[in-house]
This record gives C-alpha cells, sequence and structure tokens, in this order.
C-alpha cells in the first residue's frame, strides 16, 4: 500500500481579484519537497463573471489560476485541469512526477442558478484515476440565505442525479475517493433564535488561536448541514472532520470582524466519500482541517484541509509501467524534420491520439508549444459497421510509420516525424502522449534538448514521408 496526500482549498472570493500574495493559501511554512502534497485542489466560488471576463478567460488563464500557477510552479507542481463555469472555478495540480498515469480525465458540470440555467450557483467537477484509484473533485456554490434550506437540499440531489464522466457515464458517487468542497451556504438553525450579536460576542469570548467547533459547542449544535448529514436529508456516506475554525461567514471585508447584518456560520466546508468505508483498500484519513485568517480580502476566509488517501500495491510510486515509452531522442535539430520512435505496449492507437510538445520545465497540461495528431483517415470495415481505421493497419501516412520489430515483451515500434516547425527556439523539452479515447497521459518523453545544427546536411529528401 502507498499514500497520496490531497491538499484541498475552497474560498468565496466576493468577486474579488488576488490582490494579495497566494502564498498564504498554502500554509507549507518549513516543508520539504518529500513533505509537500502530491495533489492540490482548488475551489473558488464568486469569481468576477462579467461578459468580458468571460471572453478573456475563454482564451487565457484567469487572474485567480494566473496567481495560482505563478506561486505553485516554485513547487514544480502541474496545472492538470481547470473547471469553470460563470462564477465557480475549480483548478487542480499535481506534483510533476504524478503526470505519466493520470488516466481518464473528464469534467461535468450542473447549473442550479436562476430557473436551472444561470450557472452563479451549481458545481463544476473534475474526475480522473491515478494508480488504480478513482477520484472525483467536487466544487459547489450552493443557494444563499437562511431561509433557502429546502434548496440547498436540493441543489445536492440535482448536482449528484445531472453529474456523469466519459463513455462509462461514471457517476460521483462511484469513485473511489470524493472531496466535496465549496461555499455549501448552509447556516445555523434560526430556530434556536441566537442573533448576530449573540454569535459573534459568543466567538470573541474564545481565544482567537483556539476557536473551532469543539470550543463553540452551543453554536456548533446549531449547524443546518451537520443536522441535514445525520438525518440522511444530503450528503449521505459523506464525512466532515471538525472544523477547527469559527464561522466563516460574514466577515467586514478587510476586518477580522463579523459584519452583523448576517449571522455568523461555517458556509464554507470540506467533505469526503470512500465508496466502502468498510474496505480496507480505501482508506481516507483527514490530517488538518483550518481556516487562513490572514487572508481578508473577502467577506469569507478560505477554508484548507489536508488529507491522505490511501493507493492500492500496484499502484508502485516508482516504477510506473507506461503503455507509451519514448526512446531516447538523442537529436532534435531545428529547422528540419525530427524522427522519434514509440515503443507501444498492449494499447492499439487510435486515430486523434496527439503527441505534444511542451518545455521541460512545464507548468499546465494546456502549455503545449506544438502537437502532432496520429492518422485521422477513416474507412469503412464492413457493410453494417463503420469504425475509425485502426493504428495498427496503416501504412506510411500523416508522418507515421509502424517498422517491422517487436520488442521481447511484445511491444512494437512506431516512428513519427515531427516537422521543422514543431520547435522554433533552442532549449530542453518534453514530448507527452494523449490518449484520445479515455483522455489520459500513456507516456511522458525523458527531457531533449533542441539544438540548431552545425554542419551541412544531405538536401535529398527521403522518400515514402
Amino acid at each position: 500500500m502507498g499514500d497520496l496526500t490531497f491538499y484541498t482549498v475552497t474560498f468565496n472570493v466576493a468577486t474579488r481579484s488576488p490582490r494579495q500574495p497566494l502564498e498564504d493559501l498554502l500554509q507549507w511554512n518549513g516543508r520539504t519537497d518529500r513533505q509537500l502534497p502530491d495533489f492540490c485542489l482548488f475551489g473558488f466560488q464568486e469569481i468576477k463573471a462579467q461578459p468580458q471576463n468571460l471572453l478573456l478567460d475563454s482564451v487565457f488563464d484567469d487572474p485567480w489560476t494566473a496567481a495560482l500557477r505563478d506561486v505553485l510552479s516554485g513547487y514544480h507542481y502541474v496545472k492538470i485541469r481547470t473547471v469553470k463555469m460563470v462564477g465557480l472555478l475549480l483548478n487542480v495540480f499535481c506534483k510533476r512526477k504524478h503526470v505519466p498515469l493520470l488516466k481518464e480525465m473528464q469534467t461535468s458540470e450542473t447549473r442550479t442558478g436562476i430557473l436551472g440555467v444561470w450557472g452563479n450557483k451549481g458545481a463544476v467537477s473534475f474526475s480522473f484515476k491515478i494508480y488504480g484509484a478513482t477520484i472525483c473533485c467536487v466544487n459547489c456554490h450552493f443557494a444563499a440565505h437562511e431561509e433557502y434550506l429546502k434548496h440547498r437540499i436540493k441543489d445536492y440531489h440535482t448536482i449528484i442525479e445531472s453529474q456523469h464522466f466519459g463513455s462509462s457515464r461514471k457517476v460521483i458517487l462511484d469513485h473511489d475517493y470524493v472531496f466535496w468542497f465549496g461555499d455549501l451556504n448552509f447556516r445555523l438553525d434560526n430556530s434556536k433564535l441566537k442573533s448576530a450579536e449573540e454569535i459573534a460576542r459568543h466567538v470573541n469570548n474564545v481565544n482567537l488561536s483556539q476557536r473551532s467547533a469543539t470550543t463553540l459547542p452551543d453554536i456548533w449544535l446549531q449547524d443546518e448541514l451537520s443536522s441535514v448529514m445525520q438525518k440522511s436529508k444530503a450528503f449521505k456516506g459523506f464525512f466532515e472532520h471538525l472544523p477547527m475554525f469559527p464561522p466563516t461567514y460574514r466577515y467586514i471585508f478587510g476586518s477580522s470582524s463579523y459584519d452583523l447584518k448576517r449571522r455568523p456560520a461555517w458556509t464554507d466546508r470540506i467533505l469526503y466519500k470512500t465508496i466502502d468505508s468498510s474496505n480496507e483498500k480505501c482508506v481516507l484519513e483527514v490530517l488538518s482541517y483550518k481556516c487562513i485568517e490572514s487572508i481578508q480580502l473577502s467577506d469569507h476566509r478560505p477554508v484548507y484541509s489536508e488529507s491522505s488517501v490511501q493507493i492500492s500495491s500496484e499502484g508502485n510510486f516508482n516504477n510506473v509501467d507506461q503503455p507509451v515509452i519514448f526512446q531516447p531522442i538523442k537529436t532534435w535539430h531545428l529547422d528540419t524534420e525530427n524522427e522519434v520512435n514509440l515503443q507501444i505496449k498492449e494499447y492499439i492507437p487510435w486515430v486523434n491520439d496527439w503527441i505534444g510538445v511542451f518545455q521541460e520545465k512545464y507548468t499546465s497540461l494546456d502549455d503545449y508549444i506544438s502537437y502532432v495528431y496520429l492518422p485521422s483517415e477513416i474507412m469503412e470495415c464492413d457493410e453494417s459497421n463503420n469504425e475509425y481505421r485502426r493504428f495498427d493497419d496503416m501504412t506510411s501516412v500523416c508522418r507515421v510509420k509502424f517498422v517491422p520489430e517487436v520488442f521481447s515483451d511484445g511491444s512494437k515500434r512506431v516512428c513519427l516525424k515531427f516537422s521543422e516547425t514543431s520547435v522554433l527556439n533552442p532549449g530542453t523539452y518534453r514530448l507527452i502522449y494523449f490518449s484520445s479515447t479515455n483522455n489520459s497521459v500513456l507516456g511522458v518523453s525523458n527531457p531533449f534538448i533542441a539544438t540548431k545544427q552545425t554542419c551541412a546536411l544531405n538536401t535529398s529528401r527521403e522518400v515514402g514521408w
């Protein structure tokens, strides 16, 4: 068995831009590289969603994503997916060493805003498989205001029923591990008639560093989400570590004091679920669950949690068995075509699989410099069934050639040629092979150096490419 650690943050930013350094979102002071989490999940709510922002964010990273990438690149993380829906934003990062085993990456979204059409409320999700375990990350924003408890419960069930992933139509609850976080907007039971002033006074009577659900029992007992979970009205099978922080809403902007126009409540939460809590192979341990008092640009406080999940023995971190192995690239000359050889085992490449060229120290799977698709011809296999022609049956086409060579382990060699425009500048690069059928990473090359040629070349061109 092995463990993967997840660092999860949820933050309702109230349409503010990241004016403070985001280093404070990472509570990692004094940690070594080995002590850093394997995956980082960031869920933001109420991102600025004006029309001009939606257009720009479809082309470039939004300000929060860009700021996160800036700070996480210093820790050698790679952004593997961004999922955005109006005011909701989910970013998932991982250590670069885990990229080769990212499999079955899929996204989903559910709008529960006005008439179920507007995406200011709802959820965005990312599903993937790593080291044999399936993971689902859900960032949500439920209906606001104290009187809308039934709407919040309905939002949960709408999301559960509407979200599916990939051709298998996997649902959220089918995953081995589910991380559900966001501004769930559950408030305090208003039947207790405790005023905002009474709640704030109760909180302020406890030393700042000791404020939590355990030191504020009279308030915690009124928490709506805990009651809803106990009665199985929503989040059945989920669990939450006891919050080691005071109510996270509603603060005066830029202040540590509550805005008494609203009754303070624990609106920002992180919940977990394993597919079978009695299964020793699906174990999730919560290591910490706190808020970040130093970030005061919103009327919410960001909440973070760190957790550890157990991975089966087939997920050996040090022995990554990739279906596609790149043979060493000894030379890559600029301004000319370059050959790359692949060793493919127990996998049949399909059309629209693609290979991206990345900088060696890439910080996002979206940042390919160029790419090459595998053959995209279509043929009719028989009169009753049309399907894409298998890569095995293809001859030299689209700069791809099978070589009549079989390795001792049964794998085959495939030769590809990249055009002279694939890499334009000297530097160190990598190639990454992506499967089009299940959105998986199937192989990552070792770094190679692209340089200008220094000697005269034979100008004759090989026939057959």
